[in-house]
């Protein structure tokens, strides 16, 4: 009868412990919000705005500023919004410039961002 209730007790601790990990496993499992931009607009844009006389994305570019090949799996959308907007906000002594895109653009910026992992 002692074993039973350990058994139980047991049971009933394993079932809890199973169902508050499935909880808290769905909640972190959420997507990430989709980018508002296109990636192929936003890798003209990079383009246009010579980011590549600073930054590499995999062998291309200098490496005066840091390497943006996996920024999207380190960054997320609204981190790289507000950086690309004010990058002295972040660090006042950084030497990386404001960009010059707002809007649609800065969206479509981002979105390629996003795509480097």
């Amino acid at each position: 009868m002692q074993m039973m209730k350990k058994m139980s007790v047991f049971g009933v601790a394993l079932v809890m412990t199973l169902g508050l990990s499935a909880a808290v496993t769905a909640r972190t499992d959420a997507a990430p919000q989709a980018p508002a931009g296109d990636k192929a607009k936003g890798e003209a844009i990079y383009k246009a705005q010579k980011c590549s006389m600073c930054h590499r994305i995999g062998t291309a570019g200098a490496k005066m500023g840091p390497e943006l090949t996996k920024v999207g799996a380190t960054r997320d959308q609204a981190w790289l919004h507000k950086y690309l907007s004010d990058p002295k906000a972040e660090n006042p002594k950084n030497k990386m410039p404001a960009v010059k895109v707002k809007g649609a653009d800065l969206d479509h910026l981002v979105a390629y961002m996003l795509s480097l992992k």
